[in-house]
């Protein structure tokens, strides 16, 4: 017998596990670029999923990550996936302005219903349920108290007050009082003086008395009984046992028993979700430090990258800024982190969207659809925005794709093409400046029947058209002059050098970051020469007297770093902290105070720095002048391009001297060396 359980157990656990790997595959086809959460969240929950019968507190996984990332629709569609859409319960914390007891009902109803079986709960919008502001303030958050006991043990004790303290006790005095008034009562029925009771009981309420006293009328009314029932439902397995116990009673009995019940409603009832599955959802915006970004040429690899590399204590720092450490404490250390989306991954989503598209056409219609590799890229120029998730992207697909429909279907059905297979495709040769020429072609058995072209007028597309003016001339120079600084002085060539970008805040940027993650003090010359590397290229390019106004952010950016290296970090001529009883942090400008301490060193440093970049770009100026022209008339360099003018103009630098390997530099090796002659 016992070998026959274990067999029948192991196939039950087999039949799980089909159900929990089915569900991680069918969510990697479905949700692009996060595979890695995927695994994470299937590894985390393995346990649940199959012994949930030796959980003894709840599960909880913490989702972090951008807006229109995912992350509610992923719980969403693994609740399906894995047979728990009747016991998945989400909360939205950011539209929780309740009192403390209606959340705590909500968690015992859910409770209630499961049957102590096992349940998932999403917490969504969770960094809206913040306990501290930004002034690190307490704030008195009573609606979500309940929250916190559900994250600490999954159990919590309820009472009913409104019921128990209330209604009930005026329940029991009105029936008292009834009695007291000559009302008699023999099992459970009311049997003499029933106008009294109904006139006491209705409290001068109108009612059909000859209706009621052509009936039978219980002493406690089954409305009544539905009430009494939900506060002690504890002490009794269905209704009928307690309308049982009423039905052998007197009047003097009934009240006395409810008194006992009353009394028993007053006690706390333990509510168990230690069985609970919960995911803790929000946004830290914070710890991706590119997000405020909103430049749509922003390269999407980079913030990928930089994504990847957020770790589970720069959350818990992010989330010390809104809830009180003992909290944070709750939530545990299952940190699953999104990372950005990657250009692949938003080609990924993009055909994704397009295959939907597909589906419901080919379903509907029976025609087949079919989309070019420039009908792709086009909604990608149009649509990403590598910071905001896949929200803009969804409705660049609904503007380009799904608004022709109605055209293209008028075109079967009202005019008589009747077409099995519809091609969209976008000509890029032959499209106009602001306007994409989209071409929709009707095949019948694979030939063409008829074909429409289309404009699609381009948002970011339009901004992102070469100007070939002086304005970007200027940025050109400028962003050139970074560049070649970062390649020669930092040893890192610019992923992109933009002359002309979609982004209304900026004319052009370098998208450059060295591979290292400290900053030594013999390269902080270097840096800051980078940072004021645009001036000085537009200088010797177009004179003292020609030099514009936009290099405010460069010279800003220098100063802040000079200063804090001096201030803060020990690279001054005295090793200490600067500052005076006005300032909790370094300044971010230079005093002009004829002050002979750290601010005579900035000053110096910032001279030092420009005379390098000075001292650099004139020797590489055929480099400068070429690059720039480039830019000037087109709008961006990749990374190899940028390798290519640094090859064929650059003058005594090799491109073998670019840093590749940026963990092994210089400290370890040194390290390791003096450990070998030292022995």
């Amino acid at each position: 017998m016992e070998q026959i359980k274990t067999k029948e157990f192991k196939q039950y656990l087999l039949e799980k596990k089909d159900v929990l790997d089915n569900a991680v595959i069918q969510l990697k086809k479905e949700f692009v670029g996060i595979d890695c959460v995927i695994d994470q969240i299937a590894s985390t929950i393995n346990a649940w999923f199959f012994f949930p019968e030796i959980q003894d507190r709840p599960v909880i996984i913490n989702l972090w990550g951008l807006t229109g990332i995912g992350k509610t629709s992923l719980i969403k569609r693994l609740a399906e996936l894995i047979d728990y859409t009747e016991h998945y319960f989400r909360f939205d914390l950011g539209e929780c302005s309740g009192r403390y007891f209606d959340i705590q009902d909500s968690f015992k109803d859910i409770y209630d219903n499961c049957n102590g079986e096992p349940f998932i709960i999403g917490l969504d919008e969770f960094q809206l349920a913040r306990t501290i502001n930004e002034e690190q303030e307490e704030i008195d958050r009573a609606s979500i108290r309940a929250v916190w006991d559900l994250l600490d043990s999954g159990k919590f004790d309820v009472i009913d007050f409104e019921y128990s303290m209330s209604w009930f006790n005026k329940q029991i005095r009105k029936l008292d009082l009834a009695l007291s008034k000559g009302v008699e009562v023999k099992n459970g029925i009311v049997i003499k003086n029933v106008d009294i009771f109904l006139d006491t009981m209705n409290s001068g309420e109108k009612s059909d008395e000859a209706e009621e006293k052509s009936k039978e009328i219980y002493f406690v009314s089954d409305d009544d009984l539905n009430t009494i029932f939900n506060l002690v439902d504890h002490l009794f397995l269905v209704k009928n046992d307690l309308r049982k116990k009423f039905d052998g009673m007197d009047g003097d009995q009934t009240i006395e028993y409810l008194i006992f019940l009353y009394k028993a409603s007053l006690k706390p009832k333990t509510v168990d979700c230690s069985k609970a599955l919960i995911f803790v959802m929000g946004n830290l915006d914070e710890v991706y430090t590119m997000s405020r970004n909103f430049n749509p040429d922003m390269n999407a690899n980079e913030f990928h990258r930089q994504s990847t590399e957020i770790t589970i204590t720069e959350v818990k720092q992010a989330l010390l800024n809104r809830f009180r450490s003992e909290q944070i404490a709750r939530l545990g250390n299952n940190h699953v982190i999104y990372p950005a989306f990657d250009e692949k991954s938003f080609y990924g989503i993009i055909r994704l969207e397009l295959d939907k598209v597909k589906k419901k056409v080919a379903d509907i219609y029976g025609i087949n659809m079919e989309f070019d590799k420039n009908a792709e890229s086009l909604i990608y120029a149009e649509g990403v925005y590598p910071t905001q998730g896949t929200r803009p992207l969804f409705t660049t697909v609904h503007q380009i794709i799904n608004t022709r429909l109605g055209k293209i279907l008028n075109e079967v059905y009202l005019n008589g093409y009747d077409a099995d297979t519809i091609v969209f495709s976008v000509n890029a040769d032959e499209s106009p400046k602001d306007n994409a020429v989209i071409q929709i072609a009707f095949l019948k058995n694979g030939d063409q029947i008829h074909k429409i072209t289309d404009l699609q007028a381009l948002t970011l597309g339009k901004l992102r058209q070469e100007r070939r003016n002086d304005e970007q001339a200027i940025v050109a120079v400028h962003e050139s002059g970074h560049a070649i600084l970062s390649s020669v002085l930092m040893k890192t060539i610019p992923d992109a050098v933009f002359s002309v970008t979609a982004d209304s805040a900026s004319t052009g940027f370098v998208l450059s970051r060295p591979e290292w993650n400290y900053i030594s003090k013999k390269e902080i010359l270097n840096r800051l020469a980078v940072l004021l590397g645009g001036l000085v290229a537009e200088r010797i390019i177009f004179g003292e007297e020609n030099i514009t106004i936009g290099s405010g952010s460069d010279l800003s950016k220098a100063t802040q770093l000079a200063i804090n290296v001096l201030y803060s970090c020990g690279m001054g001529s005295c090793k200490a902290s600067f500052g005076n009883e006005n300032m909790n942090e370094a300044p971010k400008v230079i005093f002009d105070n004829n002050s002979e301490t750290v601010n005579k060193e900035a000053k110096e440093l910032l001279v030092s720095a420009e005379s390098l970049a000075e001292q650099t770009l004139r020797k590489q100026r055929r480099l400068l002048i070429k690059m720039a022209d480039y830019l000037s008339d087109k709008r961006f360099l990749n990374k190899e391009q940028v390798k290519e003018f640094i090859k064929q103009y650059a003058i005594d630098f090799d491109l073998s001297d670019i840093i590749e390997d940026a963990e092994h530099i210089f400290y370890r090796e040194h390290l390791k060396q003096l450990a070998l002659n030292n022995n």
